[in-house]
């Protein structure tokens, strides 16, 4: 078995890990000086069994084996103790402790209980009892076969009856951290447990990061903890801040289950367009558009021209501006995650043409996807910061060491639009024309003019594509007063006319 100690005494600690080591197969994975650290490391590592100690700093081990309890967590125990009191040992047992040891440990009791936990392990392997949280997971994910097993099972557990009907719920937790999920327990089982009369099931499914909570119960009585819930999301939504997207649907039968998952899930894909932070319920939310969806244009240039000139603050500010604007309730939810997916590949092709680096990155950790998968508000925010300060981040942008060259590149990004030329930039830069083309050169590989160009090109085919301004007026925005000449230096870079390009 995979073993880890859990003590505050060092010398015992060491102690019991050499005897483990010495007289039997077991390993010891790891060691800890109190209750917290031992959580922390027994949800990460999953080991077989825990020997922890009672009295410890911070979080004594009965404390830790309640915990852990609660959180789920199952693996066997052994507590040992230097006080042989009987209500230590009740409360042990009452945890489901495989043994309780007195100080100091004999090598002869600690073996009889690692070979009769053994035994017991081994057991478990070839005669494995589900529990019903895993044929919920079979149930609605399993292969045909363990959807059919979980089927019987369930049924035998619920036993259906009249007049009752069944509350599917589910809860996305995709955008919270690992101690935010700890704290989302306790309110669950408080609200629970002010409703005894109905019956719950209830199954974390990890690779949707999603909780299914089942409701069995008199119409009445599963309304009202609906109720309940609502109010409880709506309380930790406004102390806590944070969004957890749940939904609900009914069923008169298990042969409902499936369906109410389908509906519920379709609902929690346009959450954030709902601006709901309780339990919606799934025949309430209808998909629709109030008006037709507008595009920010304006927000999307401020905020590709701070990429553009590498502002953090101002990029962020846009985001938020451009999330403000498009996050509607007005809207469908279709519309805006679209507004989302168009932005970020306009926020990809300044990466592309600016910060290959980054541009590779955020095409490696695929920000497109997870913005078509996001379900809050919080996600959509999240992956667009993170692609914006991808490419925002100076110490990756060009990979430019000179200063001086990082300056020109500066001036031109702030003074593109206007008719700059090496002379002028040199001038402001205080060092000579000559100085500055060989450094250009040398640093970027090209020269001061075709620079220029390709940036100021670059910049066109964004507005072709992206607004209705006419094609001299792109020009101009691009810094050609001709339309003529600006044609000319377009179809020399692209191939193509600024016409056909659009």
């Amino acid at each position: 078995m995979r073993i880890v100690i859990v003590e505050d005494e060092i010398a015992i600690r060491d102690g019991l890990k050499k005897m483990i080591s010495a007289n039997t197969s077991h390993t010891v994975i790891g060691t800890c000086k109190d209750g917290l650290e031992g959580i922390d490391f027994i949800r990460e590592h999953q080991p077989d069994l825990v020997i922890t100690d009672i009295r410890m700093h911070k979080m004594n081990g009965l404390e830790m084996l309640e915990r852990l309890r609660e959180l789920g967590v199952q693996i066997y125990s052994i507590v040992i103790s230097g006080y042989a009191e009987f209500e230590y040992a009740r409360k042990a047992l009452s945890l489901q402790a495989e043994d309780y040891l007195l100080k100091p440990v004999s090598i002869d009791a600690l073996q009889k209980a690692l070979d009769r936990i053994e035994n017991k392990h081994v057991e478990s392997r070839y005669h494995i009892v589900k529990k019903p949280e895993s044929y919920v997971r079979e149930y609605f994910f399993g292969t045909v076969e363990e959807q059919e097993e979980a089927k019987q099972a369930l049924n035998g557990i619920l036993k259906e009856e009249k007049d009752e009907i069944y509350g599917i719920i589910i809860g996305y937790f995709g955008n919270l951290k690992k101690k935010q999920l700890e704290d989302v327990e306790y309110p669950l089982r408080s609200i629970k447990h002010q409703f005894p009369e109905l019956c719950f099931l209830d199954a974390w499914e990890e690779h949707i990061s999603c909780r299914i909570l089942i409701v069995k119960g008199q119409v009445s009585q599963v309304q009202a903890f609906a109720d309940s819930f609502d109010e409880k999301a709506r309380y930790d939504y406004q102390q806590q801040k944070r969004e957890i997207p749940w939904c609900m649907d009914t069923c008169s039968s298990m042969e409902g289950w499936k369906s109410c998952f389908e509906n519920v899930k379709k609902v929690l894909s346009g959450y954030f367009a709902k601006g709901s932070h309780g339990l919606l319920q799934a025949e309430e939310c209808v998909e629709e558009s109030m008006k037709e969806f507008q595009y920010p244009i304006q927000i999307e240039r401020r905020i590709l021209q701070a990429l553009e000139s590498g502002s953090y603050e101002d990029m962020s500010a846009g985001i938020d501006e451009f999330l403000a604007e498009t996050m509607s309730e007005e809207y469908g939810a279709e519309e805006i995650r679209y507004g989302a997916v168009k932005l970020m590949t306009r926020m990809m092709d300044i990466a592309k043409e600016i910060n290959q680096k980054a541009y590779e990155s955020l095409r490696e950790k695929d920000y497109l996807k997870a913005l078509f998968l996001a379900l809050t508000q919080t996600e959509f925010r999240d992956i667009l910061m993170k692609c914006g300060n991808a490419i925002c981040d100076r110490k990756k942008k060009e990979s430019i060491s000179n200063y001086t060259i990082s300056r020109t590149i500066e001036y031109i990004r702030t003074h593109y639009q206007e008719g700059i030329s090496l002379e002028k930039t040199a001038e402001t830069l205080n060092i000579t024309p000559e100085y500055l083309s060989m450094l250009f050169k040398r640093e970027m590989g090209m020269n001061f003019s075709v620079f220029l160009k390709e940036f100021r090109i670059s910049h066109a085919k964004r507005l072709l594509k992206g607004t209705d301004m006419k094609i001299y007026e792109v020009a101009q925005e691009c810094g050609y007063s001709n339309s003529n000449y600006f044609t000319k230096v377009f179809k020399e870079v692209t191939g193509i006319s600024p016409a056909e390009y659009r």
